[in-house]
This record gives structure tokens, C-alpha cells and sequence, in this order.
């Protein structure tokens, strides 16, 4: 194997919640040394919430994300979102709130190329790691930070999470119902992985721009403007048109049909209900779709017969579809519909997706061992190198596995001070008691 894009770049993280692995995740999957800094007197958010977890919260759902629901010592090294935004990371643990913690920290980030974070706003001005102090520490030292709000602006210091992000990002008003509310609208994380890569993009950029200055320099980003890009469309419509758009489902602003279609359950499946996804882009393709359904006089109906009609009786077209769909298995009708060039997915649950042969035939699946979560199966990286290939090298840290490795090894303190930094809780394995 040869060398892999991002190995030699080393990046401190305190990459936390979601939006932060979902930064720091491809930058390691591409050969960066990404070193988690963690603290034993805070708990890292991706790890766990709670120092000693309810046991009633555990029987639910929250407890599934951890292997086995073990909450004994270490569970916080068994959570699935941990496992899988870490692999290929590294964890240190310094106590930061303490002179020797900082002072080590600036050590690091005097022989590294990035630090990356997605703290509240204020948190890094209180640890006095901020972008000020840094770049005097290391000039060529690319720091990324992405709070939800950004670091300007009257909502600078609000907190949120991701359903937070997804209203005030225009999201949650578009991706409701016609006949419903927006009480009735999920929530989605989409906002926390969206920000994380729209960052590992810039790190690279920004890494790529000091070859060419020899200067580091601060990068920021604010989770709702990337998530508003995603509603660009209607953004623009406003702004040239003064329209505003209202709630689609599963619709589209102008193809017909457009949408998700019931399939013939599966009464052995703890979910019997199968669904399909159809999307027809053009006259010529809703032709297709009627011979299909061995309705060909549909295509001549001049209810249907263009895309504006279909657009304005598409409810009624629904229904006749949903009719056809309803005795049809959603595999074979995807594969029959797409033979003909008429777009449809089935969808799939999570059970099925380790099986499924799309996914095999690209080896998506790949098994890791870890010594305290055991051994289970992982998407692996996204983008397929053809002369460097992309693995899952290493399982995730456990918290502060990389301690000793890297203070003794990378910066050269003595035993002596290493175990002083131990003793005094700078640093350790485990958290304390009284973690929060």
C-alpha cells in the first residue's frame, strides 16, 4: 500500500456530539494522525451523557448504543457512535482547566498542523486555546471551529442540537406534510454530519493554501448557513421571485408521480410493512411506468398525459399507483422499473443493509475488533483510492489510550513526570467520579 492522502498531517481534535466525528472521521480515514484530546473530569458527549447511566434509560433505546447494554466500568468505550465516528483516531487526556494540562496541550500544537473543535462558542476563550493564543504558539496552525451558530452574530453563544439547527435552517418548515403541522415533522441529525464535512473539505483546502503561504490560519463555519444551502432552491425562489414554499412530503416542486409507494408486507419481519421509492422525471419515462403496470391508457389520459397535469392529479395518480404497488415485492418491482429507465429504490432497513449485495459487491462492509466493544461489522471508508485504498486501520481508543504514546513518545516527558501526571489526575484512563 502506498502512501495515503492525508498521512504526515497531524490534527488535535475535540471533535464531539456527531458534527464533530463526522469532521475528524474522514480526515483520519485518509491517513491523518487524529489525536481525540479528552478529559477524565468531562465526559465527551460522543462517549456517554451520563457518568453512571440510568438503568431505565439503558432498557431503551439510548441503551442499545452500547454493546451488550454493559454499563459496567468502561461502558463509555462500548458505544456505537464513539466506535464508529473514532476509528483510525487516537485519545489523550489533559486536563485543560490546569496549567501542566494546557501547557501540554501547547506543546502539541506546537508539532501539529490542525486543531479542530465544535465546542459552545466561549468554551476554547475559557481554556484559553483560542485562536489568538494558538497562532502564536504555531503560525502555520490551521484551526477549524463550527458551533452551531458561528462565531459572530447575536445567537453567537445559544446552544443547540441538530433539530435546533434543522429550524432555524429553514429545514423543518419544508420537510413537513401538506395535511400536518410542523409538530408533526421528525427531527433529523442531518445538520450534525452535513457541518462535519462541509469542515473536513475546508481543513484540506486550508492545508492545501499553506503549501502555497507557509501560513497557517482560522477557519469557521456555522452549522445552519451550510445546512441553508441545502434548501437553496427555495431560498433562490424567494429571492428572485418572492414565492414561498410550503411543505412537499415526499413531493416534488415539479415532477409527478414523485414519491414513496406500499409494497406487500412481510409478515415474518418484525417490520411487515415494505415500501418503494418512484421518481419520474419526463414524459417518456411516465410512458414506461404505465406499460409497466399494464396501464398504457393512463399515459394518454389527459389528466396525466404531460407533466404539468400529472403535476396538478398527482393525488389521484398516487392512489392508482399505490393500488399496483400493493401486491408487488419492492426488490423485483425496483429491478423491473429500472430496467425500463424509471428511477425506484426499495427501502431498505438496517437488517437488510449488512446483507445487501449491492453493498457487498463494493465491500462497504468491513469487520473491526475491539478489545472492549468485541467484534462487528462497519461502513467503511466512502471514497475507494485505486493506488492508496482506504481501511479501517485501527478500532477506537479507548479514553486516553494514546497517553503514553504520546507524551512520552511524541513530546519526551520523563516517567517520572508522566506518572506525577497521573497521580495528580491530569491525565488517566478512566474518568472520575465525579465527572460531568
Amino acid at each position: 500500500m502506498g502512501v495515503l492522502p492525508l498521512e504526515g498531517v497531524r490534527i488535535l481534535a475535540q471533535a464531539i456530539v456527531w458534527a464533530g466525528p463526522a469532521a475528524s472521521l474522514p480526515l483520519a480515514d485518509l491517513g491523518a494522525e487524529v489525536i481525540e484530546v479528552e478529559s477524565i473530569h468531562h465526559l465527551n458527549p460522543t462517549r456517554t451523557t451520563y457518568r453512571h447511566p440510568p438503568q431505565l434509560l439503558m432498557q431503551g433505546p439510548a441503551g442499545a448504543m452500547y454493546a451488550d447494554r454493559d454499563t459496567s466500568e468502561g461502558f463509555w468505550n462500548r458505544c456505537a457512535n464513539f466506535n464508529y465516528g473514532k476509528r483510525n483516531h487516537k485519545s489523550i487526556t489533559l486536563d485543560l482547566s490546569r496549567d501542566e494540562g494546557r501547557e501540554l496541550f501547547y506543546e502539541l500544537v506546537r508539532v501539529s498542523d490542525v486543531f479542530l473543535e465544535n465546542n459552545a462558542a466561549a468554551v476554547v476563550e475559557k481554556f484559553e486555546i483560542d485562536w489568538p493564543q494558538l497562532s502564536k504558539i504555531n503560525p502555520r496552525l490551521i484551526m477549524a471551529r463550527f458551533p452551531g451558530f458561528g462565531l459572530t452574530g447575536p445567537y453567537r453563544d445559544f446552544k443547540g442540537y441538530a433539530p435546533t439547527m434543522g429550524a432555524l435552517g429553514g429545514h423543518t418548515y419544508l420537510r413537513g406534510y401538506a395535511d400536518s403541522d410542523p409538530s408533526y415533522t421528525p427531527g433529523t441529525a442531518h445538520g450534525d454530519p452535513n457541518a462535519g464535512v462541509h469542515v473536513a473539505f475546508a481543513i484540506q483546502a486550508a492545508l492545501f493554501a499553506r503549501e502555497r503561504t507557509g501560513e497557517g490560519q482560522l477557519i469557521e463555519l456555522s452549522h445552519v448557513e451550510a445546512l441553508a444551502h441545502h434548501i437553496s432552491s427555495a431560498l433562490m425562489d424567494y429571492s428572485m421571485n418572492r414565492r414561498v414554499q410550503g411543505t412537499l412530503g415526499n413531493r416534488h416542486p415539479s415532477k409527478a408521480p414523485y414519491g414513496i409507494f406500499p409494497c406487500a408486507p412481510e409478515p415474518e419481519r418484525a417490520r411487515p410493512e415494505r415500501w418503494i421509492a418512484i421518481g419520474v422525471p419526463s414524459d417518456e419515462l411516465f410512458v414506461a411506468l404505465c406499460d409497466t403496470m399494464a396501464r398504457p391508457e393512463l399515459a394518454l389520459d389527459e389528466r396525466y398525459a404531460d407533466v404539468v397535469s400529472r403535476h396538478r392529479n398527482q393525488g389521484e395518480l398516487e392512489e392508482i399507483i399505490a393500488e399496483w404497488t400493493r401486491d408487488q415485492q419492492p426488490r423485483e418491482l425496483m429491478e423491473r422499473l429500472q430496467a425500463v429507465g424509471v428511477p425506484a429504490a426499495e427501502l431498505v432497513q438496517q437488517e437488510e443493509m449488512r446483507e445487501h449485495p449491492q453493498l457487498i459487491e463494493r465491500g462497504f462492509w468491513e469487520t473491526v475488533t475491539h478489545p472492549d466493544a468485541g467484534t462487528h461489522s462497519y461502513p467503511g471508508p466512502v471514497a475507494k483510492f485505486r493506488e492508496t485504498p482506504l481501511h479501517i486501520r485501527t478500532p477506537a481508543p479507548s479514553l486516553g489510550q494514546h497517553n503514553e504514546e504520546i507524551l512520552r513518545g511524541l513530546l519526551g516527558i520523563d516517567e517520572q513526570r508522566y506518572q506525577r501526571l497521573l497521580d495528580d489526575q491530569v491525565i488517566g484512563t478512566v474518568y472520575t467520579e465525579d465527572a460531568t
